[in-house]
């Protein structure tokens, strides 16, 4: 049979997402076929060989093997983007147009399936080289009223979103996000006037198709930017909103996919505490079950579920010894087979789960075995993706702990400026910036960075940054009169605590009396604050007059 011949079945299993033993054996005799595109390029006017080049793609980055797939596009894309500048003069000047918007628009798909695998392999710039080239393609010239390509318009927004948020655009991700799932929704719709009378079985395969699509967008995409934020428990809602959509569809890849992330979230949000133990036992032990599931059928999936079941059980040996370096007998051995598992196929989570092997390392005291994993990660991973932040952090810690001090510094002072958006790495940064100001022998500034990393823990959900910065000791304040203080001058003034409460009360104070008749709540929403928050703060100041005065209304 030819590759026209086992399009058909192989394309009605994959977009049913029927993965099995008959989905292999398709996808084994169509590989078999098209293996010879690893050493030529495919002929981009030949709209039957791109279609199984793309679905090819697609099944072979579920089952995690990226690598192989772009292997097999790689020649054929370079093509296509090379050809990419003269697709719109083609089709004003094509006598069907129909028909060449149909190919144009294959071509686009062929294009993204290779982004995707840039993507997994950290290659940001050349996956944006072809995602932004094929949007733009897309939306000026391929996409019309009467050919609107609804489907091709939720792929590109989906990998851009994707693309975008691994470089830490996470605003423009979701946007991105949000489009893909509104065009899924029209491409349904579509599909349902289209084949609701004549072809139900076809109908039944789109319904499917659309479910895991949205459930990707929900899960990967706005979960995945929830992750890169640090909002661990919105991470964890917005996975198993998209758990409960495949919920009934039998799609076990997916939604087992979306498990791991979702319990690996759990297992960051869990308190150093005797009360996250429950939890963090039953998340250690499902997700070794999930990794032994996934360790043959995608390597991804099954690294991140084991990485995470490993911290887990670390995390457990954290609650009963709090003090002291960690003890990992009996667990290096599995250390090691996971830190030899990172492999070039990203996820969501795949850079962190390897930070967090490897910091585990330097919490074990083996700073040379942790810098030797760095610089493996540092090769693999780069620095121009979301992990930079996280990467930078851990660095700097072992270069405190092995006397590079000077460098640390830096690296943190630079670190504070960006502002990550992961509050847990900005408040990390700046209690490390505290403990190189204080051996510095810097105490008031050492001061004003413990405050800064412990105003920065408001918002921060993983349970280990919060332990281990209010378990840190603040820098001692000067006991005498600094050289400019007059001797009249109250010595609160280096109380960087009180200076930062005053600073707070002056702030609600001067938009209370911009807005006398605003309740509390009212007030919060003005503040762009929470209102429990502000009702808190208030509390503490309840004797000062006017807030006496805002709190009896």
């Amino acid at each position: 049979m030819n590759v026209e011949q086992l399009l058909p079945a192989f394309q009605a299993r994959l977009r049913a997402f029927a993965f099995g033993p008959e989905l292999d054996h398709a996808a084994d005799e169509l590989l078999k076929r098209l293996a010879t595109y690893r050493r030529r390029r495919a002929d981009i006017d030949d709209r039957a060989t791109l279609k199984a080049l793309a679905l090819l793609a697609e099944y072979l980055d579920a089952m995690g093997r990226a690598q192989e797939a772009a292997q097999l596009l790689r020649l054929t894309v370079e093509e296509l983007i090379d050809d990419a500048p003269t697709w719109p003069a083609a089709l004003a000047a094509s006598a069907d147009p129909d028909t060449t918007r149909r190919l144009l628009r294959q071509r686009v798909w062929c294009a993204m399936a290779y982004a995707q695998t840039q993507l997994r392999a950290h290659q940001p710039a050349e996956a944006g080289r072809v995602i932004e080239r094929m949007c733009d393609f897309v939306d000026h010239h391929l996409a019309t009223p009467d050919f609107p390509c609804h489907g091709t318009l939720a792929l590109t927004r989906y990998y851009r979103g994707l693309w975008r948020r691994n470089r830490g655009l996470l605003n423009e991700a979701a946007w991105d996000f949000d489009a893909a799932r509104d065009q899924l929704q029209l491409r349904l719709q579509e599909k349902q006037r289209k084949y609701h009378a004549i072809d139900p079985d076809r109908l039944r395969r789109e319904t499917i198709y659309h479910r895991v699509g949205t459930a990707r967008v929900l899960g990967f995409g706005h979960g995945g930017i929830a992750l890169s934020r640090g909002r661990y428990l919105e991470a964890r809602g917005w996975l198993l909103g998209a758990q409960q959509i495949l919920a009934q569809l039998g799609q076990e890849m997916w939604r087992l996919g979306l498990e791991v992330y979702s319990r690996s979230a759990t297992v960051l949000v869990q308190e150093l505490a005797p009360a996250s133990r429950p939890a963090l036992t039953e998340n250690a032990a499902r997700l070794q079950e999930l990794a032994q599931w996934f360790a043959d059928r995608n390597p991804r999936q099954a690294f991140v579920a084991e990485a995470f079941s490993l911290l887990a059980t670390i995390r457990l040996r954290q609650i009963d010894a709090p003090d002291g370096p960690l003890d990992l007998e009996g667990l290096r051995r599995r250390l090691d087979q996971c830190l030899r598992a990172v492999h070039v196929d990203g996820g969501p989570l795949s850079a962190t789960a390897a930070l967090h092997a490897i910091e585990c390392i330097l919490r074990a005291g083996d700073t040379a075995r942790c810098e030797a994993a760095l610089d493996r990660f540092q090769r693999a991973f780069g620095d121009g993706e979301e992990a930079g932040a996280e990467f930078a952090v851990l660095r700097a810690e072992l270069w405190m702990a092995t006397g590079r001090l000077p460098a640390a510094r830096a690296a943190l002072t630079q670190l504070v400026e960006q502002r990550p958006a992961n509050r847990a790495h900005r408040a990390r940064a700046w209690a490390l910036l505290a403990i190189c100001e204080q051996r510095a022998g810097q105490s008031l500034w050492a001061n004003r960075a413990m405050t800064a990393a412990r105003e920065s823990l408001e918002h921060v959900q993983d349970g280990f940054v919060r332990a281990w910065v209010d378990g840190l000791q603040t820098a001692a304040p000067p006991s005498a009169a600094m050289p400019f203080q007059h001797p009249d001058d109250d010595d609160r003034w280096c109380d960087l605590d009180h200076n930062l409460e005053m600073a707070r009360l002056h702030v609600v104070e001067t938009v209370y009396r911009r807005y006398p008749g605003y309740t509390v709540e009212r007030l919060a929403t003005v503040m762009g604050r929470g209102h429990s928050w502000l009702y808190a703060f208030l509390g503490r100041h309840r004797e000062t007059p006017w807030v006496k005065e805002l709190l009896s209304r």
